[in-house]
């Protein structure tokens, strides 16, 4: 499934501090839990459109109830107020790793969301697939590893970035985030 939309072409120059919410799956025990956060957090931060602020899973559990919020469910009556509050954040981001394949062909599923605190409008919004089975996925995925990366000693670990679900995610990350309204 392929949905982007960009309700915004152009961030308000207000837009500047957003709190970035734990990622979300379906699965709270999935192995992709243990280091999404910060790939996509590092990605977000490397694109310097806005200061990104890390919401924890604690902040979440002790005020929310629950570890990690999808952007698909009901949010909480004090959830916008809340991070305004306590993070002087313009503005919220959603992940949602909706699938997830960590073997060959590898695919990350994502849906994310930008969300304006102070209006509860969407800046941008993303629901992408990304399989590492499809050709364009392989070549464009090579392309970011050996301009990212330090080259590989030898042929056959090459590439690395479509076996190694860690690699895979941050070109994700990298990929979807390059979709973000401008300044």
């Amino acid at each position: 499934m392929l949905f982007r939309s960009y309700p915004v072409e152009r961030l308000p120059t207000y837009f500047n501090r957003v709190a970035v919410l734990p990622n979300f799956h379906s699965d709270s025990a999935a192995s992709i839990l243990s280091y999404s956060d910060d790939i996509f957090l590092n990605e977000l931060s490397k694109v310097g459109l806005f200061e990104v602020v890390p919401v924890s899973t604690d902040f979440c559990r002790k005020n929310f109830g629950k570890d990690r919020i999808s952007s698909s469910e009901s949010l909480p009556d004090n959830f916008l107020p809340l991070l305004i509050e306590e993070f002087g954040a313009n503005g919220v981001m959603f992940l949602d790793l909706h699938s997830f394949n960590p073997y060959r062909p590898i695919s990350l599923g994502v849906r994310s969301k930008l969300v304006d605190l102070k209006s509860g409008e969407f800046m941008w919004a993303i629901d992408e697939s990304i399989d590492a089975g499809d050709a364009s996925v392989m070549v464009t995925a090579n392309t970011y590893h050996r301009s990212k990366h330090v080259q590989a000693i030898s042929k056959e670990t090459s590439n690395s970035i479509l076996q190694s679900p860690r690699l895979f995610c941050k070109f994700a990350a990298f990929t979807l985030f390059e979709t973000l309204p401008s300044r």
